[in-house]
């Protein structure tokens, strides 16, 4: 058991570095693209080696923050993996030569020690879990909602994007978060329900689960690779990207009170879970109040 959990914090951890290592270098291409590209911009990164190391380098950390959440479950995984936004922060600086005020800075170590108290709040949910959840059926209902409501919040934050020119990267960073919550809860379902489906045990339903569940993972997942090129070219990935943290970092306490309807571990963790938010939220609101300016 120890050897499992200490396994998915070393991959979750693993896994924000290097999300976070990639997500620095897609920025550096797109600077340079947005600045002396004469064929269109998506085109442009997908031909520039600088962004595709990153995306590659992404995908990674993506890797290893499924084979955590398969190990450790969903609840805790995205808090351990914003132990990346350290390396965002020294990356973003020294790589590309973004500038960060007193006050972001200040948003950013708020950052890290909201996800530090989220991660000691012990709120694992192992594949049993998951598998009882799905057979559920007041469960399915709640996981209905939970995926409903996410979406809607994605919606209404792109809604606001062309309203409010001035923070259209912070805007397209918080759409980015809520689809994460939607793609890292997805994980899960789709982790159990492949084995079942390996072991050539599945049913009509788990055949539904499993192609939801990647189809839900894959649209999020292009979706937010998109949008985070276009907060890119507006705004600096060492504010977009800590904002876009926020929903992630909120929404398994979500998953784990709501969706699997779990009691809480104990005092210990529910003072961490309190914690932990309210410096997150801090964190969100410090990292996006600059106002930025659209470069064509």
């Amino acid at each position: 058991m120890m050897t499992r959990y200490l396994g998915g914090v070393g991959l979750g951890l693993l896994g924000g570095v290097l999300m976070q290592l990639g997500q620095i270098l897609q920025k550096k291409a797109v600077n340079r693209v947005r600045i002396n590209s004469k064929n269109s911009f998506l085109r442009s990164l997908v031909q520039d080696r600088t962004w595709l190391v990153g995306f590659f380098i992404v995908g990674g950390g993506t890797a290893a923050f499924i084979l955590a959440q398969f190990l450790i479950g969903p609840a805790l995984v995205p808090g351990l993996t914003a132990f990346g936004l350290v390396v965002l922060a020294v990356g973003s600086v020294r790589l590309n030569r973004e500038v960060l005020n007193s006050s972001e800075v200040l948003g950013i170590f708020l950052m890290v020690a909201g996800v530090l108290f989220l991660g000691l709040s012990g709120l694992d949910i192992p594949r049993e879990q998951v598998s009882a959840t799905l057979a559920d059926r007041q469960a399915l209902i709640r996981i209905g909602i939970f995926t409903g409501v996410f979406l809607l919040l994605f919606v209404f934050s792109r809604s606001l994007v062309s309203r409010h020119k001035g923070h259209q990267g912070v805007l397209i960073a918080l759409g980015n978060g809520f689809l994460s919550c939607l793609g890292n809860f997805w994980i899960a379902p789709l982790l159990v329900v492949a084995l079942v489906v390996l072991k050539g045990s599945a049913s009509t339903f788990h055949w539904a689960v499993l192609i939801t569940a990647a189809f839900i993972v894959t649209v999020c997942g292009w979706v937010i690779t998109w949008q985070s090129q276009e907060a890119f070219k507006v705004a600096q990935a060492s504010n977009v990207v800590p904002v876009g943290q926020v929903p992630v970092q909120v929404a398994p306490i979500v998953v784990y009170f709501f969706v699997f309807a779990l009691g809480s571990p104990g005092f210990f963790s529910l003072v961490s879970i309190v914690t932990g938010t309210v410096l997150t939220i801090a964190a969100g609101f410090l990292l996006g109040r600059r106002q930025q300016v659209l470069i064509l």
